[in-house]
């Protein structure tokens, strides 16, 4: 990409392999230097314990409330403002939504 970008979430396409309804803000399409989505993590709903072998992965939770783990972490609550980081390798994973829990990720370099 040799310009910069605007892009209304609704507007992006939907991301069909992903572990909750999530849109596709920017791709490898768009740049190899990141890939971004965002979406609602439904109440009830769990994203398992995993890690990522070549992606560091930003999350930041804009509403919502629910139970994070990550590796070397103790598990926290989150809900709107609330960060999470986990460089490659790192195990994590949210459990216990009790709120839908909006999220804006962001995967460096692109994972999609």
């Amino acid at each position: 990409m040799s310009s910069g970008l605007v892009r209304k979430s609704e507007s992006c396409p939907p991301d069909e392999l992903g572990p909750f309804p999530a849109r596709i803000l920017l791709s490898k399409v768009d740049t190899k230097a990141m890939s971004v989505k965002h979406g609602v993590l439904p109440v009830g709903q769990e994203i398992d314990i995993h890690y990522h072998e070549e992606q560091d992965q930003i999350e930041f939770y804009l509403s919502g409330k629910a139970l994070l783990f990550v590796e070397g972490v103790r598990e926290s609550q989150i809900g709107s403002g609330s960060f999470m980081y986990a460089p490659k390798g790192v195990k994590h994973g949210i459990r216990s939504v009790e709120e839908p829990l909006e999220i804006i990720t962001v995967f460096v370099p692109s994972l999609f």
